[in-house]
């Protein structure tokens, strides 16, 4: 049989979703639309991009560990775990609503109802109602915060690298062109800006007051991120550092401490990682003829002079 693919482009801005958009998009593929936010996302996830699939309790216990360890993944929770851990979280990630599923929630359910839960969550059946609230409390405070919500960064920023999948295969997206430099939406900004100023505290003095510098102002950061992945490529690599380096040198950016300058590169990477899957708009690198209806001649050659000058200082 061959693999499943998984359309990454689709199951990124389903992550990024909030749930009035859910909502349209589980009208539309009759799905029950009065859910949580995040059950309700699961749902959706299932029936576009997992949509063969069966995973229903008895699915679930069909397949094996890698197979597990991949949908999590496609769901957007913790995937590592035992074999059997990987299926009970599956199972609450997709049937259970994990603001109504908590230990104290137990309290309020009946010896039957227990029984169930302990037979879905592969528990033994048997026992006084106390015993059995005991065997779910277990396992709801080893799987807590693992599954029932999807990870913060894939709600602010989707997915920001290729999935790695063992037992399926990623689509490529082949409908829209992400080989630009784009736009940088709101919570990849304020990502930028968390960062920078973690990074404050790594640094020495001289570099620590420009890292606060531009953590105040992230934009400013981005913007030059944004020129240098027009001039250097969309592949960010050091030699893209090292023109960075130098234009937020001439700007008023210095930095020189090793720590700085990696610390610059990883701030450079979560930007340019995220053009490949942004849905903001691409920038386009204008050519000369349009800066010339913006800027006189001097203004042009000054601008020559100082791309030059900054290629020149990187060989």
């Amino acid at each position: 049989m061959p693999a499943m693919e998984v359309d990454s482009e689709r199951l990124s801005s389903l992550f990024k979703s909030d749930l009035k958009t859910l909502r349209s998009v589980a009208e539309n593929e009759g799905i029950p639309r009065r859910s949580s936010v995040e059950l309700l996302r699961a749902n959706i996830i299932h029936k576009q991009i997992l949509d063969s699939m069966d995973l229903s309790w008895e699915g679930i216990q069909s397949k094996s560990n890698a197979e597990l360890g991949d949908i999590l993944r496609v769901f957007g929770v913790k995937a590592s775990g035992s074999y059997k851990e990987r299926r009970q979280r599956l199972w609450l990630h997709l049937t259970q609503d994990v603001n109504r599923t908590s230990v104290d929630s137990l309290s309020l359910m009946t010896r039957e109802e227990l029984i169930e839960y302990c037979r879905k969550l592969e528990l033994p059946t048997s026992g006084s109602r106390m015993t059995l609230s005991g065997r779910v409390s277990g396992v709801l405070t080893s799987q807590e915060k693992a599954w029932g919500r999807i990870k913060r960064s894939l709600r602010r920023n989707g997915l920001t690298s290729p999935l790695k999948l063992d037992t399926m295969r990623v689509m490529t997206p082949i409908t829209k062109d992400h080989s630009a430099v784009r736009e940088a939406s709101r919570a990849l900004s304020e990502d930028v800006a968390d960062m920078l100023r973690s990074f404050s505290n790594e640094s020495h003095s001289d570099d620590a007051e420009t890292m606060i510098l531009l953590s105040s102002n992230p934009r400013r950061f981005i913007r030059m991120v944004q020129t240098t992945g027009i001039i250097r490529g969309v592949v960010w690599t050091r030699e893209s550092t090292r023109f960075l380096i130098s234009l937020m040198e001439l700007r008023g950016y210095p930095v020189s401490d090793k720590a700085s300058l990696e610390n610059i590169h990883s701030a450079a990477r979560l930007i340019s990682d995220d053009w490949s899957f942004s849905e903001m708009n691409p920038i386009d690198s204008p050519p000369l003829s349009s800066l010339k209806a913006k800027y006189d001649e001097v203004g042009i050659e000054r601008l020559r002079d100082l791309i030059t000058s900054i290629k020149s200082g990187l060989v």
